[in-house]
């Protein structure tokens, strides 16, 4: 059983304005797919939570951050979207009973259905949030936001800015100085931030110009229906062996699975410079830190790998991701033109749908690494598992790799296209990174093994 609850809410700031250059970048995406882009997840709530405390919840984050207060006005002749921050109104709390069922799995089940479903960008407000009840009491909270709203780390943000909540009161203990999205859209159209954008666009044509043309050598001998699978590899020898070389370089270990991606990319279905592209949160200002919002975009990294030591290339990784930190701020209509003016150049498009992204929280402290053993390294290389987790027809990268942290564990999730890259080159690829992570843990003069 589902009962509705109304939530009134009512903030400060409203008007219309254009997208920033984060919404307009999801926009497009959401365009091609024709499905909707979400954020969320779901909180085991503590004993004695009540529904009420949900609602206040609700009715703060709502009133406190625009982007939750934003719908989508079509009134543009190019028939793209303009966001509409509105003062006031009301949003639905789902409380959902869990009847005989395990509370736990009806929380995903909702999750599920609230992904599944397409906001209605006009009318709905982009936060779906529901509180799952067993025998009257709360045990799980439910929240998906429409991406257009809010990013990874505007739900950080979002999260960090709850605790700023009176309890008592459901009223804000702090201000909020943090850029909203009307005003960041208004901050994209000066002269100093076009003039970042330009020299983005820039560095994109630069990568365009230098790397192969595919990412992907071949085609596939082994297309699927549904045409992408996301296949899971949970690797313990991944992780300690990630642990060895971060520590022996004095390092911080996203860039040794970065190079650790790389080579294995060069090594198996792809070419070297290898180029991938990484999502940049842009929250580089202190006034954009606490931004409730979305401010993310991807930018291309490029590595050259040839002719290198493994430890040389986790620098040259570490060098090429400050590179595409700078440069991955800039007007996506103008890049989308240029990308079309140097496919026109050169012939022919250049692939650029690779990405490598680092799921894992980023102030994770890891200061003081120790090396594991050798042989523990090699015990664990028999312990690795894979399973394919699902497969879709939904329009999806060439290749997408998530990385995520369990206590003992490296799990790689691997997103590919059938059509060009056949499962099995899928696990092979993910295999590979563990072989090359293991090879450089136990060698300190394992080279890439990309020649020139």
């Amino acid at each position: 059983m589902t009962e509705k609850i109304l939530v009134d809410f009512h903030g400060t700031g409203s008007g219309v304005g254009d997208l920033t250059w984060g919404q307009r970048t999801v926009w497009r995406t959401v365009v091609k797919t024709g499905h909707s882009e979400t954020m969320g997840g779901i909180t085991a709530l503590p004993p004695g939570t009540t529904v009420e405390q949900s609602a206040m919840v609700l009715r703060y984050v709502m009133g406190r951050h625009q982007s939750l207060r934003t719908r989508l006005v079509f009134d543009k002749p190019d028939g793209g979207p303009r966001q509409q921050v509105h003062t006031s109104g009301q949003v639905a709390l789902a409380v959902v009973d869990a009847g005989a069922e395990d509370p736990a799995e009806v929380a995903e089940r909702v999750k599920a259905e609230y992904e599944d479903a397409d906001f209605d960008y006009a009318q709905e407000w982009p936060v779906r949030m529901a509180v799952v009840t067993k025998d009257g009491e709360p045990t799980h909270s439910v929240a998906v936001y429409s991406h257009l709203a809010i990013d990874a780390h505007g739900l950080d943000a979002l999260v960090s800015d709850l605790a700023t909540m009176d309890w008592a009161t459901g009223e804000p203990t702090l201000p909020l100085t943090a850029t909203q999205p009307l005003e960041l859209a208004e901050q994209q159209r000066k002269p100093n931030v076009l003039r970042n954008s330009e020299a983005a666009l820039r560095y994109w044509e630069r990568v365009l110009r230098t790397v192969s043309a595919k990412r992907v050598e071949g085609e596939s001998d082994d297309h699927r229906s549904p045409r992408w699978g996301d296949l899971s590899l949970r690797s313990p020898a991944s992780w300690l062996a990630t642990k060895a070389i971060a520590a022996r370089l004095g390092t911080d270990t996203s860039p040794v699975l970065l190079a650790g991606y790389a080579c294995a990319l060069a090594r198996t279905v792809g070419n070297n410079p290898v180029a991938v592209q990484i999502a940049v949160n842009n929250r580089f200002r202190q006034s954009l830190v606490g931004s409730v919002s979305t401010m993310a975009q991807t930018c291309p990294l490029m590595v050259d790998l040839a002719d290198a030591g493994f430890d040389e290339a986790v620098h040259r990784a570490r060098q090429a991701t400050m590179v595409t930190y700078k440069y991955a701020y800039y007007d996506p209509e103008k890049r989308a033109a240029m990308v079309d003016r140097v496919a026109e150049e050169l012939g022919g498009r250049v692939e650029m749908d690779t990405y490598f992204n680092d799921r894992r929280p980023p102030g994770r402290d890891e200061h003081e690494l120790v090396a594991p053993p050798a042989e523990e390294i090699l015990a664990a290389r028999g312990s690795s598992t894979h399973e394919w987790v699902m497969w879709t027809d939904v329009d999806s990268p060439l290749l997408y790799l998530d990385v995520d942290a369990e206590p003992d564990a490296i799990v790689f999730t691997l997103t590919g296209d059938t059509t060009r890259v056949a499962p099995k080159s899928m696990l092979d690829l993910l295999t590979e990174i563990e072989t090359v992570l293991v090879d450089a843990a136990l060698d300190p003069g394992a080279t890439t093994g990309i020649r020139s």
